[in-house]
């Protein structure tokens, strides 16, 4: 991987809706509920590869048996000390962009579900580094599960 060292300046919440299921029933305390995630990374390098327009993109599936629906994206720019090979650009985009941003997102979902009157919803990066096996959104997204208490 190139040795290009790279700052982030500029982070923006682009889009939050979050929505309750009328449909859903509340579960008894200590339950556990069970949710579908999706996270999507992508980058657009510009300025001769010097700078990239990075969004992370977060959802939560939808359905009858979901609580709520919560869709989140936040966008960020990082200027780069030089242009990334493109044979690296990949990891830098789901991995250290990703990582960077990731924290924000976290804090924005857990947030955002605990005054939504549900339990915080705390997301691990760690769901979403292999989530390929677990199946895919109607948009072809990688989806994993998620259960916490209620």
């Amino acid at each position: 991987m190139s040795a290009i060292s790279f700052d982030m300046i500029k982070l923006r919440l682009q889009k939050s809706i979050f929505l309750h299921n009328p449909a859903y029933r509340q579960p008894a305390r200590g339950e556990v509920i069970a949710l579908g995630l999706s996270l999507r990374n992508a980058a657009d390098f510009i300025n001769n590869g010097t700078v990239a327009n990075f969004l992370q993109c977060f959802k939560t599936q939808t359905g009858p048996d979901a609580p709520f629906s919560l869709e989140v994206e936040f966008a960020a720019v990082f200027a780069l000390s030089g242009p990334i090979n493109p044979a690296d650009q990949d990891a830098y985009v789901h991995k250290l962009f990703a990582q960077m941003v990731f924290p924000y997102t976290r804090e924005f979902v857990a947030e955002t579900t605990r005054r939504g009157g549900y339990p915080p919803l705390i997301l691990n990066l760690g769901l979403f580094q292999d989530s390929r096996s677990e199946g895919s959104t109607s948009e072809g997204e990688p989806l994993v599960g998620s259960k916490w208490p209620h």
